[in-house]
């Protein structure tokens, strides 16, 4: 297995405005973590070539290109377009707008790929890049990304002089207008768009790319308040999903004191109750880049609201009966809830799991359009069944091997859809896909086609007509339903930021964690049988599951993030007490919070200066001098770690952040790496 920069989608990573002079953007950011601009061109001119290579620019020369709105000064973006020219290849330009509008052009469009220049939920300091390839829509797999760095790794710097033969289009306007009319195709939701005594939405762009979108809903639409739909303002900030990850329901109290006070979308929202208890009040809550959604629900006899994550969304859409059959697949990740995939195990739908990240997702979902075909293999001529058992048959080697790839699967699927032009067409058994995150991915058809994108306005709308529904069926049991839909097992997450994340692949390290995990379990919970889980696409999870006979009762599992600077330890429980699960990740925590910290990383030597300042009994603070990154160092010490509480002038350290900075304040010389 080769060398691969990339993580669970794409690359990311802090921003730096300037490459010093002599240095390699590739190693440049191998060194310091850190992407340029020269970085964004030489990574677009390398996608590009490999494009050629796998002879999937022969009908299009086109690639499109969007954005979130983070780079203000647009120097990374026309960075991104310099390498696509080039490449020799023809970029089309749809300026900000949400990753699954930037994929849809792509395939509306015929182009080659999609790049998408987005850092999603992380915070305004970071940018990053994520692909889509052109007919298949799939994301690159790790076989896929081992071959772009090793292609990124051989590249000189600076590019050699190329005759650039394209100019750049801009089709913003059109991709807008392509993906609104998808969205009105895909659902059914005329019936409330008019009806503001009756419900009131509230809309969360996190001053990201969906606001692009939301300010192009018709003016009929009077049930639709704007918030956070500036994109001058800092993308993420107080804004977006990400922050209400692992929370389910924020009382008044919870808005007025700590960490939400700033929050105005929230705040809206409860005022919003407080004023018209009679109607119904949701918020539609997106990332930045606008693939992922949760929705909150308002409910006047509690005076608070719910918050439908990933999990809860998917859950309401598979109850609709309509839907159900026993021939259709749901499948989800192993970040999801367990109580929720029991849940949707006795739904009449079949569950199958499978690792973190939304390509895995689309690999299913191609899978799903491959069984099809094979299915209706009789219709087809000779040559063309051919075509089809070729590509089976490609895919069941590739998945036994773990090494799927996209760029071969991609060039073999435009193939067959050049001589079946219907198989782009057919139903397939999958009929939902996502992750506890908000990434939901439901299939939807454009010009007769069947498309499979992470949307989260697409999920919005879906959701929102089912929730409405029910809201007028029966408004007595409607908030019973709701809070139902909350997963009742236990389901927490504990995050280590600024971290060696090769730590996890130390064979001495990896099995000092599995001794301690095992010790740990099998003393709280000596009736369960232990079960360690070996997933072949992520090679750096360790993942323990205890079961009672049949019945998977707790799961404890470590992976590096691949799209922050942090590892994160999940522990879930079915029928198990908050408490218990406590107890048992105590000391899991504390041995990777010890040992897993980059001694190297700035964010850390900041964080160190912080905490064991915080000891004094007049501690004097220094902050980072960039306003961005004092507000994210902030954010993850108190929101994310939970090592303090307060704000940037009153500080105070929490039980377990008193207990590490006095580990720090101890161990001078300690090296986390």
């Amino acid at each position: 297995m080769g060398i691969c920069l990339q993580g669970t989608d794409g690359i990311r990573g802090p921003i730096q405005q300037y490459l010093p002079q002599s240095e390699h953007p590739v190693k440049w950011y191998l060194q310091t973590g850190e992407i340029t601009p020269e970085f964004f061109q030489l990574y677009t001119y390398s996608i590009c070539c490999l494009l050629r290579k796998f002879e999937l620019t022969e009908i299009t020369n086109s690639i499109v290109v969007g954005w979130d709105s983070r780079d203000t000064s647009g120097t990374f973006n026309n960075a991104a377009i310099l390498g696509i020219l080039q490449a020799g290849l023809a970029p089309r330009s749809v300026g900000i707008l949400p990753t699954p509008a930037v994929a849809l052009h792509m395939l509306a469009t015929q182009a080659s790929a999609a790049i998408v220049l987005t850092a999603s939920h992380n915070p305004a300091d970071q940018n990053g890049i994520k692909i889509f390839l052109g007919s298949s829509g799939l994301k690159l797999f790790p076989s896929d990304e081992e071959a772009l760095t090793e292609f990124l790794l051989k590249q000189p710097w600076p590019l050699a002089n190329s005759n650039i033969i394209y100019d750049a289009c801009d089709e913003s306007e059109a991709a807008q207008k392509n993906f609104i009319t998808h969205l009105l195709q895909n659902q059914d939701f005329e019936m409330i768009l008019d009806r503001p005594e009756s419900i009131n939405i509230i809309t969360d762009s996190a001053f990201g790319a969906c606001q692009v979108i939301v300010q192009h809903f018709p003016k009929s639409w009077k049930i639709f308040q704007h918030y956070n739909a500036d994109c001058s303002h800092e993308i993420n900030r107080f804004s977006g999903v990400a922050d209400l990850e692992g929370t389910h329901w924020l009382s008044e109290q919870h808005l007025k004191n700590g960490r939400w006070k700033d929050y105005t979308a929230l705040h809206q929202l409860f005022q919003n109750l407080q004023k018209h208890p009679e109607i119904l009040h949701l918020s539609w809550i997106f990332d930045g880049d606008g693939d992922r959604c949760f929705i909150l629900v308002a409910d006047p006899s509690r005076q608070g609201i719910h918050i439908l994550s990933g999990d809860a969304l998917m859950l309401l859409i598979s109850s609709e009966s309509e839907f159900q059959s026993q021939n259709k697949y749901l499948f989800n990740t192993i970040e999801s809830d367990l109580e929720a995939s029991s849940r949707i195990l006795g739904m009449q739908f079949n569950l199958r799991q499978c690792a973190v990240g939304d390509k895995w997702l689309l690999l299913e979902a191609f899978d799903s359009r491959i069984k099809i075909l094979k299915e209706h293999v009789r219709k087809f001529s000779g040559t063309n069944k051919d075509l089809i058992d070729h590509i089976q048959n490609t895919l069941v080697e590739m998945r036994k091997g773990i090494r799927p790839s996209a760029f071969e699967l991609t060039r073999l699927w435009r193939d067959l859809i050049k001589e079946i032009p219907e198989a782009n067409q057919l139903s397939t058994d999958f009929f939902l896909g996502g992750e506890e995150s908000g990434h939901v991915i439901l299939p939807a058809t454009h010009s007769k086609q069947l498309v499979f994108l992470g949307n989260g306005l697409l999920v919005a709308f879906k959701a929102t007509e089912i929730l409405y529904k029910r809201w007028l069926h029966n408004l007595e049991e409607f908030f019973k339903n709701i809070k139902a839909l909350q997963p009742q097992g236990t389901h927490f997450t504990l995050h280590v930021y600024y971290v060696v994340k090769e730590k996890l692949l130390e064979t001495r390290f990896r099995d000092e964690l599995c001794q301690i995990i095992q010790e740990r379990a099998g003393n709280l919970y000596p009736e369960f049988i232990q079960d360690w889980v070996n997933l072949p696409e992520d090679n750096q999870l360790l993942m323990l599951q205890l079961k009672d006979e049949d019945t998977l009762k707790i799961a404890i599992f470590i992976r590096n993030s691949g799209t922050e600077d942090k590892l994160s330890l999940y522990i879930q429980g079915n029928g198990i007490s908050d408490q218990a699960l406590n107890e048992l990740s105590g000391k899991i925590y504390w041995h990777l919070l010890c040992h897993c910290k980059n001694r190297n990383s700035t964010w850390y030597q900041s964080e160190t200066q912080i905490m064991v300042e915080l000891l004094k009994v007049s501690p004097t603070i220094s902050w980072p001098e960039n306003p961005v990154k004092k507000s994210r160092l902030l954010h993850e010490m108190r929101n994310k770690q939970k090592f303090v509480n307060g704000g940037p002038e009153n500080l105070v350290l929490t039980e377990m952040g008193r207990r590490y900075a006095q580990f720090l304040s101890e161990n001078t010389d300690f090296k986390g790496g």
